[in-house]
């Protein structure tokens, strides 16, 4: 990350890589098949986190406080398990190179969100209200994401910020919700 940081997406090379991390070349692209692979690993797991969390949330509560919960407690975990998970999302969102995975990459993170409402509530999963929510969900945790990044470092109360960012969104929401 500190190279693609300090030289950009563009000017960093998989030699640079491997040379950086004490790899040869060979072994940099069998643990990563592209650069782009690099940066998308981290998000592809935080997204398969969130689906676990959803999959095993206990149904009693509301629909959007399992997922508000889901949502900020795989946040937590992503940024527990790396001090550079706000450099890499900056990477991601800052890199013309990327935007084409971006898009799919956070579509998929909405689907998740969007089936586990599916799934509760016995609605198509490419219907407007699972989907609106999902992406509504996305968008927030987005936006929460490119304020921090703004500042070049999250803020000491960053979960506790998204958890507050993202329960307006969620209780109304499940007002909409509980219509349906």
């Amino acid at each position: 990350m500190a190279l693609f940081l300090e030289r950009g997406y563009a000017g960093t090379t998989m030699a640079m890589i491997a040379a950086e991390s004490g790899l040869s070349r060979s072994s940099v692209f069998r643990y990563w098949g592209s650069k782009s692979e690099i940066i998308w690993a981290e998000f592809d797991a935080h997204t398969a986190h969130l689906r676990e969390l959803l999959d095993a949330a206990d149904p009693t509560p509301p629909t959007m406080t399992v997922i508000r919960s889901a949502v900020v407690a795989n946040l937590s975990r992503s940024i527990d398990a790396s001090a550079m998970w706000l450099e890499r999302f900056m990477i991601l969102d800052r890199t013309p190179e990327l935007r084409v995975e971006e898009s799919a990459r956070w579509l998929a993170w909405a689907s998740e969100v969007a089936e586990y409402v599916a799934r509760r509530h016995g609605l198509p999963v490419d219907g407007v209200t699972a989907q609106s929510i999902g992406s509504a969900v996305q968008a927030a945790f987005l936006a929460t994401l490119r304020q921090w990044a703004k500042s070049a470092e999250p803020p000491r109360d960053g979960v506790a910020q998204a958890d507050a960012a993202l329960a307006p969104l969620c209780a109304a929401l499940q007002g909409w919700l509980d219509q349906v």
